[in-house]
C-alpha cells in the first residue's frame, strides 16, 4: 500500500487547471505514492525521475501544457530554466534535496500544500508589498530580547514572491508562502553587495542548513544543525552593520551552542556574515517542523514571519536561514505593523511599487 496519496483535486496552485496533471517522482521511491483521481483533470499521469536524470531532462516526455507537480525527497533538483519548462507548463516542486527531509515531513507538508490557498496568500503578499511600498525603510523590533534594528528598503534588491496561482509557464515552491529581498540576484552571490540592515537582531525559532548538493558534507551539516537547533526556544542575538554581521550573542546560557556554531562558521568563510536574504514567511497553514527541513522556510503564522538568509550554494559550502519569530516590522514613522506578532493591516494610500520577480529558480 501506498504511503503518500496526491490529490490533484486539492492542488489550488493550478487555479484553471490544465487537461492533464503529472505527478513525478524519483523512480526508486515511486510505489511509495499514490495519484488519486480527478474529476479537475481529464487525465492524471504518474511520472518518474531516473536517479541519474535531471528534472529538465524529464519534461520532453511530459505533455507541453501538463501541471506538474513534482516531489523527490532524496534527490536535489535544479529548476529548468524557462525555455525548458515551455510556455505551457506549470511546475510546482516540494524542495527536498538540500535538507535530510523525513518520511513524516513529506506527509505534513503534502497535506500543507493541500491545505494551503493561493488566493488568500497572494492577497497576502500584495498587502505586504504595498505596505513596504509606501516606505523608505522598516523597523524591526524584539522588545522582549531588547533588540531593534532598521532595514532600507530599496528599489535595487532583488524581490521575489512564492505566493499565489500558477499560470502557464511559471513554476513555484510547495508549499508556498514567501516574500524575500536579496542584494542582487538571489541566486548570484556577490559578498560585495549588501541589504542596507542596521541594529541588532533576535533569531528565535527553527533554523535550516541547506547543503545544497554536496552528501559529503552529512554529518558536518547534521552537527552544525543540532548546535543551531537551540534556537527553536533560546534567542540569539546577531549585531548588523551595512548588512554585515559585527557580533553575535546568546540571550542566556541556552543559546551559547548556537553562537559557538556561528563563530566557527565565520572563522571558516567571512562570507557567512553577510545577510544575503531578507525574507517574510507567509503561509499561515503550516507549523514548523522539527529537524532540520527546509520546507519550514515559508512558516508565516497569523502575521507574516521575518527570517535571515545567511551563504549561496555553492558559493558557500552551506546556506542558513534563521527564523525571527518574536521581530515585529513596522513603519517607524506611523507604527503602523506591516508583519510579525499579532501584524495588522497598514493603512490605505498612495504607494511605491517595488519590482518583484514571481517565478526565480532555485535548487531543491
Amino acid at each position: 500500500m501506498a504511503q503518500f496519496l496526491v490529490r490533484p483535486d486539492l492542488h489550488r496552485e493550478f487555479a484553471g487547471p490544465h487537461a492533464v496533471f503529472c505527478l513525478l517522482t524519483q523512480a526508486d521511491r515511486a510505489a511509495e505514492f499514490e495519484l488519486a483521481p480527478s474529476s479537475r483533470h481529464g487525465t492524471v499521469l504518474h511520472h518518474t525521475l531516473a536517479a541519474d536524470e535531471a528534472l529538465a531532462d524529464a519534461l520532453p516526455a511530459l505533455p507541453a501544457d501538463a501541471d506538474v507537480f513534482v516531489v523527490c525527497p532524496d534527490r536535489f533538483l535544479v529548476s529548468p530554466d524557462p525555455a525548458q519548462l515551455g510556455p505551457g507548463r506549470r511546475i510546482s516542486v516540494m524542495p527536498c534535496g538540500s535538507t535530510p527531509v523525513t518520511d513524516a515531513h513529506v506527509g505534513y507538508f503534502l497535506d500543507v500544500v493541500e491545505r494551503t490557498d493561493p488566493q488568500a496568500l497572494e492577497a497576502r503578499a500584495d498587502r505586504l508589498f504595498e505596505a513596504l511600498g509606501d516606505v523608505d525603510e522598516v523597523l524591526l523590533t524584539s522588545p522582549a530580547a531588547g533588540a531593534s534594528a532598521r532595514f532600507g528598503i530599496s528599489g535595487d534588491y532583488e524581490w521575489n514572491q512564492q505566493a499565489g496561482a500558477l499560470s502557464a509557464g511559471e513554476q513555484q515552491i510547495a508549499p508556498s508562502g514567501e516574500a524575500s529581498a536579496a542584494p542582487t540576484g538571489l541566486y548570484r552571490f556577490d559578498a560585495t553587495r549588501r541589504l542596507a540592515l542596521d541594529g541588532r537582531i533576535a533569531l528565535r525559532g527553527a533554523p535550516i542548513v541547506h547543503r545544497g548538493d554536496d552528501p559529503a558534507v552529512l554529518d558536518e551539516q547534521a552537527r552544525i544543525f543540532a548546535d543551531l537547533d537551540v534556537l527553536r526556544s533560546a534567542t540569539v542575538l546577531l549585531d548588523l552593520a551595512d548588512g554585515l554581521v559585527t557580533g553575535v550573542t546568546a540571550l542566556g546560557a541556552a543559546g551559547q551552542p548556537a553562537v559557538d556554531a556561528l563563530e566557527k562558521l565565520y572563522s571558516a568563510d567571512d562570507n557567512y556574515r553577510v545577510v544575503w536574504e531578507f525574507g517574510i514567511g507567509l503561509n499561515p497553514v503550516l507549523d514548523q517542523q522539527p529537524g532540520n527541513c527546509g520546507l519550514n522556510e515559508m512558516y508565516g503564522s497569523t502575521g507574516g514571519v521575518v527570517h535571515l538568509g545567511f551563504g549561496l550554494t555553492p558559493s558557500t559550502r552551506y546556506a542558513l536561514t534563521f527564523t525571527c519569530a518574536d521581530t515585529a516590522m513596522t513603519d517607524p514613522t506611523s507604527g503602523s505593523r506591516i508583519a510579525g506578532p499579532a501584524a495588522t493591516a497598514s493603512p490605505a494610500g498612495p504607494v511605491r511599487r517595488l519590482n518583484r520577480q514571481r517565478t526565480p529558480s532555485c535548487g531543491c
